[in-house]
């Protein structure tokens, strides 16, 4: 059998010719792919305005900046994640506060309200892995304390919470289009999802130097727009965006129904009524992780490990604020047992069916 990889985003004819066709006709910033993408995207999520940025970690960034983040305030948000979830934080001069995850790997609730202190502005749960938060519970801390909360949906594309897209759920939605997300932009790209007409045009001009008519600039903003090339491709990945959703949740519970009497690994967290997860990664854990990477890697299966260190022991971290192993027991076990198994549309039931194999191989030696 060929290698099977972690990943294999899609590049194909339909969006070459997009590509193309924006280069040859449009603006290169801010054309007219740009607003369609957009509206397009809105209409997906389900949420009043969408507004594209040039990354991920700039979503994250511009919405706080949008939501009145002071210098130093402090927002809550989760020690299992990528570190520009944390870093958006400092970009915008606040304070990040972690919180350790639950057994669904993602911010444990019952954490958060002894986080809050005078200095608390707003909370940033993230549906890791396409997993999504508890965000009734963290709406309702929220409205309490008078936070705000900005979801960080990098990884959950077309996941379900009680019926609704991830990122129409609180204040702001932050999505990513990276390379290897549940849909790209073959290249760099960020959305930021509301129902907030302020927001949405605060995002606008925050992303474009704060400007807006031409050469009045009324704010001070940042160079974050979304390149057109890159938004005419991301309207074709957005057209199949719902079939690869489906694909992934087929090839999860084929994975789930395969592994399920493998007793030396802890499966992921499947559907239930209030949750859909869209599965951007298949996680796995366990004890004999870094056995078993091997193993699979010389049966020609790449799995990869998100994350191996918790953002509060990652080096600037513990300089930057004490931080000390033992304080995120929940997403140490995490980064230390932790692996994703290949996971894209592409993935056929043979390939998921020898993956299988291999395992139960591995730990019936």
């Amino acid at each position: 059998m060929d290698v099977i990889p972690p990943a294999n985003p899609v590049f194909n004819k339909e969006m070459e010719d997009a590509a193309i066709n924006a280069l040859r006709n449009e603006r290169f910033i801010l054309g007219e792919s740009v607003n369609k993408f957009e509206e397009e995207f809105a209409i997906y999520t389900g949420t009043d305005y969408a507004v594209s940025v040039s990354s991920g970690t700039n979503a994250l960034h511009l919405a706080q900046i949008a939501a009145d983040l002071p210098v130093g305030g402090e927002v809550i948000t989760v020690a299992s994640s990528y570190i520009a979830t944390a870093n958006s934080i400092l970009h915008a001069n606040g304070t990040p506060v972690f919180c350790d995850i639950n057994d669904e790997y993602i911010i444990d609730v019952n954490q958060i309200t002894g986080k809050i202190s005078r200095r608390t502005k707003g909370i940033m749960p993230v549906h890791l892995y396409g997993h999504p938060a508890d965000i009734d519970e963290i709406n309702d801390i929220a409205n309490k304390n008078d936070l705000f909360v900005i979801e960080d949906c990098a990884q959950s594309h077309g996941t379900l919470y009680k019926g609704k897209m991830t990122g129409t759920l609180s204040d702001m939605g932050c999505f990513s289009f990276y390379s290897t997300k549940n849909m790209t932009v073959c290249g760099d790209g960020g959305m930021v999802t509301t129902n907030n007409e302020k927001l949405a045009e605060k995002i606008k001009l925050l992303r474009n130097h704060g400007q807006y008519p031409k050469d009045v600039h009324t704010i001070v903003g940042y160079t974050a727009r979304l390149n057109t090339v890159n938004a005419a491709i991301g309207r074709v990945q957005l057209k199949y965006l719902p079939k690869w959703i489906e694909s992934r949740r087929n090839a999860s519970k084929r994975y789930c129904r395969l592994l399920s009497d493998v007793d030396d690994i802890s499966l992921p967290p499947g559907d239930t009524e209030i949750k859909k997860p869209s599965y951007h990664l298949f996680e796995i854990k366990t004890k004999k992780r870094d056995e078993l990477l091997k193993y699979l890697k010389e049966k020609g299966i790449i799995c990869l490990i998100h994350y191996p260190t918790p953002i509060p022991y990652q080096p600037i971290y513990k300089k930057l604020f004490g931080y000390k192993e033992g304080s995120f027991p929940k997403s140490e076990e995490l980064s230390k047992q932790a692996m994703d198994l290949p996971m894209y549309p592409e993935l056929n039931y043979g390939q998921i069916n020898y993956i299988s194999e291999k395992i139960h191989e591995f730990f019936n030696r």
